[in-house]
């Protein structure tokens, strides 16, 4: 009687006998499988390394190659498998998603999404770009809910107001929006952070008793403010913004 060929016992003899093709260069771009992937999508994966690495033809050989890509759980889980459960591909992957179906970290959707909240003292912008990060996490995620979940979460009512005016259609025109409206709002900060400090009165220090070493009295000039204060990138987006047309006044404005 012929030996045992070596290999798991779920492997037909079939498998476990089938030589290696030669040459062939075994897959270095996969991970081993631990049960927290898409089972058949790392399967697919699999499949396709070894076939660029000159497995073509012959999916034993492949299935041959299975264990040197398994965590130390998910192999010893194949070998604690019944003998000869295993002769094909079709047989590997309904078995191997059988097992794994359950363990993986499956993606979130529109409701982790909707999580996302504004923070107190977070800006805009810093906000949009938290919430986008996310959003990129959750690819499957319509449009419609992305808009919605992004105008449940922020605490700027003014752009939810702005939004209900011009209500966005896809994800790409509503962060054009937030983008716009993010920079309006910081050349507005920067804009009245001038203001406050050229308005603010000097401390007086002739009134009241004197109470040690006489301070200096000559007054600090302040500067007025100038456009050279404000960042670049904020003119820039205040230009942007500047409506087009008769000249409106300050006051009503709404970035």
């Amino acid at each position: 009687m012929a030996p045992e060929p070596p290999g798991p016992r779920v492997f037909s003899r079939a498998i476990r006998s089938t030589p290696l093709p030669s040459p062939f260069r075994p897959p270095t771009s996969i991970s081993k499988y631990n049960g927290e992937t898409i089972p058949e999508l790392w399967l697919a994966d699999f499949r396709l390394a070894c076939q660029l690495g000159g497995a073509r033809g012959d999916d034993r050989a492949i299935i041959r190659q299975l264990p040197l890509f398994l965590s130390d759980t998910a192999c010893r889980w194949l070998e604690e498998l019944p003998a000869d459960e295993i002769h094909d591909w079709v047989d590997l992957v309904r078995v191997f998603e059988g097992n794994f179906k359950g363990t993986y970290i499956r993606p979130g959707n529109s409701w982790d999404l909707s999580k996302c909240k504004q923070k107190s003292g977070e800006t805009l912008r810093e906000y949009a770009r938290r919430f986008s990060k996310q959003r990129t996490e959750l690819p499957h995620i319509p449009d419609h809910d992305v808009i919605l979940a992004f105008v449940s979460g922020t605490t700027s009512q003014d752009l939810v107001r702005e939004l209900g005016r011009n209500r966005p259609q896809t994800v790409d025109e509503l962060m054009d929006v937030v983008a716009n409206y993010a920079a309006g709002e910081e050349v507005v900060g920067a804009f009245f952070s001038c203001e406050g400090r050229k308005g603010k009165p000097p401390a007086d220090d002739n009134e009241g008793p004197s109470r040690g070493p006489k301070k200096n009295n000559k007054k600090k000039k302040t500067r007025p403010f100038q456009w050279e204060d404000l960042d670049d990138d904020l003119v820039a987006a205040m230009e942007c913004k500047r409506p087009r047309g008769p000249q409106m006044e300050a006051s009503s404005i709404r970035c």
